[in-house]
């Protein structure tokens, strides 16, 4: 008959209700739990995030089997990490990729004697490195372990990477890291001169990469006033060293040769300072 339809009684009708949502409620858990650990799953996390896939194993049980393996968490870590690991200082003692992703990216694995320090961006996995002081080409000053440039009018800081090293078609930023000890804060800070250099060949057959650089005036101190405006003034961090941004690069597919980092200083008088440098650090950008 033209527009009739069923009409069930009010008991009957929250009885269908509740094993509708009973259903759905097992298709929610029961259903991944019966899913093979298969190469489709792994590759539909494996283009996720390493935070989507820890939101993803508290599912249920059988998705976490699957969301934890190790073919999965080998697809967030850089294809050369064995590699790289190789060159520890110490040995790196884990027991499942997943454990050795948070291991690098809570931590950092000291490399070539101490010269080197690795880790890992926490959200995407990238690489990030810092070149410690006694790989640092360092004038107008002497440096043991971390480079103290007390007395020094003046100062040249250098060092440089190989572009291979680093995660391909990536935006990197370039951070000094140290420390003025109790002297800190100033209006116009201590200025310095930072460059960001490639040199090299381009992936992507561009070219030659000589000659692209970058250059900031940045500042070693913290900006005392919040109205303080112009220049790049240094940020305390969590632990106990001071950071400031040199620069910024991107690093393409296939790129060979090197960056080069440099900072010198300069209008100011360090000597009433006590400067430590712990390193250069080279992390990716975080997009805001």
């Amino acid at each position: 008959m033209m527009g009739s339809h069923l009409c069930l009684p009010k008991s009957q009708s929250e009885e269908c209700e509740r094993r509708r949502e009973k259903t759905m409620a097992g298709l929610g858990t029961d259903c991944f739990s019966a899913l093979p650990e298969s190469l489709v799953i792994v590759e539909i996390l494996s283009r996720t995030s390493p935070r989507d896939v820890c939101r993803f194993s508290a599912i249920s049980r059988g998705f976490k089997s699957v969301a934890d393996s190790d073919n999965v968490w080998d697809r967030f870590l850089p294809s050369d990490h064995r590699k790289i690991i190789s060159r520890s200082v110490y040995p790196v003692a884990f027991s499942t990729k997943k454990q050795l992703y948070f291991l690098l990216a809570d931590g950092f694995v000291l490399l070539d004697g101490g010269k080197l320090s690795f880790s890992l961006d926490k959200a995407s996995g990238k690489k990030c490195f810092m070149l410690g002081a006694r790989e640092l080409a360092i004038e107008c000053g002497r440096f043991w372990e971390q480079a103290n440039l007390r007395a020094a009018p003046c100062f040249d800081i250098s060092g440089k990477i190989e572009a291979r090293l680093l995660s391909p078609k990536t935006t990197y930023v370039v951070y000094l890291l140290f420390d003025l000890g109790p002297l800190k804060y100033g209006y116009k800070g201590l200025p310095a001169k930072a460059s960001v250099r490639f040199e090299g060949e381009r992936g992507d057959g561009s070219g030659d990469g000589d000659g692209d650089e970058i250059t900031n005036i940045v500042s070693l101190a913290i900006r005392r006033f919040s109205s303080c405006s112009g220049g790049q003034f240094a940020q305390q961090r969590m632990d106990k060293w001071m950071e400031t941004e040199l620069g910024e690069f991107f690093n393409g597919q296939g790129n060979t040769g090197e960056v080069e980092i440099r900072l010198m200083g300069f209008e100011g008088d360090y000597r009433t300072y006590d400067l430590f440098v712990e390193g250069i650090e080279i992390r990716p950008k975080i997009d805001s």
